[in-house]
């Protein structure tokens, strides 16, 4: 097994979110469990990417990989199995495509039917008895989102509208969102949702006007899960050049509850049924995504000894379940990954480590014994940044590089 880390200096890398806080349409969703566009860029620029390439990004989140690449002009593929990031990813790379003056005059047209409309159709049925709002709050964000939907807005219009909405929800819920959502201990009140959204609109179409997207590459999104491809990648096996990619961390973190608000309000689920029925196509990475729909081929046998160890310390039965299901949906992952890449493609992986009841769980290196397992060529693992779990273990986040 690999063992050999490369330690680098975190200014060299972008890892973190933080930096699209600044990359206008790259914040126009708020989600930190991504890596930001100064990063993307330096991968290409690493890799030598060029147009008429095509990029991988297997775990799609925000969509960094797709729209980072799509300003450059190169080809990309962003696999999404959660529903409602398909959207963000969709909204930001398809929104380059169109006129910012005629989404200009919708804006317009969204507040003249704002100022007409007196009451909802509907809350919808995953919201319906929930407190995750101020009754008013959301009352006012459901005209908006009627509003959207009563006028004849082409589909890529009518995403960028909704996902412009869908970003300020958790702003002006009673909700905050960390590992899961979480109540928040000072709760908003009453706010004026017009006034928020209008502001967060004229930002985005503001964005559109300052950038030039008359060289971007093209985008393709499919909303499946990586470890279980449907047919829609059919036409994509062996045609990999390279991969971007962050995989969900094995850190307890409920990718799937972090987004149930905007879910809900869309209408994406409508019963917990559904939200738990789509946690089980996800990886699993928290302790609330145990159950899984996976078949597994192949016996991971190497880290039989970290599982009994994680057993002996955990503070809970289901962190052995948890850990051994993400190594064996990375495996399936990582199946894939070799089935999509070219002869010769290679890419990156960001991953983080962790640990449970004091026992180091070295992900980086356990996922890179994975890929060569599955005949990937591991070039390095590069540590880019350090990081302290609540007990005070020293962390790391790391890069690996490999090539088929």
């Amino acid at each position: 097994m690999i063992r050999k880390l490369n330690y680098k200096t975190e200014s060299d890398f972008s890892v973190t979110y933080k930096l699209n806080k600044v990359n206008g349409i790259f914040n126009w969703y708020p989600y930190t469990e991504g890596f930001s566009k100064p990063f993307v860029d330096k991968m290409i620029s690493i890799f030598n990417i060029k147009k008429g390439d095509l990029v991988l990004d297997p775990f799609g989140g925000c969509g960094t990989t797709a729209l980072a690449c799509c300003l450059q002009g190169i080809n990309s593929l962003s696999i999404e199995v959660n529903p409602f990031m398909n959207l963000v990813v969709k909204a930001k790379t398809q929104t380059l495509e169109l006129n910012p003056k005629l989404l200009r005059k919708q804006f317009n047209l969204i507040k003249e039917k704002l100022e007409d409309k007196k009451n909802i159709k509907k809350i919808p049925s995953f919201l319906e008895g929930k407190p995750f709002f101020n009754n008013h709050n959301l009352i006012k964000a459901l005209k908006i989102k009627e509003s959207i939907l009563e006028l004849d807005l082409p589909q890529k219009h009518r995403n960028f509208f909704l996902m412009q909405l869908s970003s300020i929800l958790v702003k002006i819920s009673d909700m905050v969102r960390a590992t899961d959502l979480r109540y928040k201990k000072i709760k908003p009140g009453k706010l004026d949702i017009r006034d928020i959204f209008l502001d967060k609109i004229e930002n985005g179409l503001n964005d559109l006007e300052n950038i030039d997207s008359k060289k971007s590459g093209k985008s393709t999104i499919l909303s499946a899960d990586f470890c279980n491809l449907n047919s829609n990648a059919d036409g994509f096996y062996g045609k990999i050049d390279y991969f971007i990619t962050s995989p969900p961390y094995l850190n307890g973190t409920n990718y799937d509850r972090n987004t149930k608000l905007e879910m809900g309000f869309l209408d994406i689920i409508k019963t917990d049924d559904d939200l738990s029925n789509l946690r089980k196509k996800m990886v699993t990475a928290g302790i609330n995504s145990t159950k899984t729909l996976n078949k597994y081929s192949r016996s991971l046998d190497f880290i039989k000894p970290l599982i009994k160890k994680v057993k002996e310390k955990a503070y809970d039965n289901r962190i052995p379940i948890m850990v051994e299901g993400y190594f064996n949906d990375m495996n399936l992952a990582i199946e894939n990954l070799y089935r999509l890449l070219k002869k010769g493609g290679q890419g990156v992986m960001v991953i983080g480590d962790s640990q449970f009841g004091g026992v180091h769980i070295e992900t980086d290196i356990i996922l890179a014994k994975i890929c060569e397992l599955n005949k990937l060529h591991v070039k390095s693992i590069d540590v880019v940044r350090k990081r302290t779990s609540n007990n005070g273990m020293r962390l790391r986040e790391s890069l690996i590089f490999v090539k088929k």
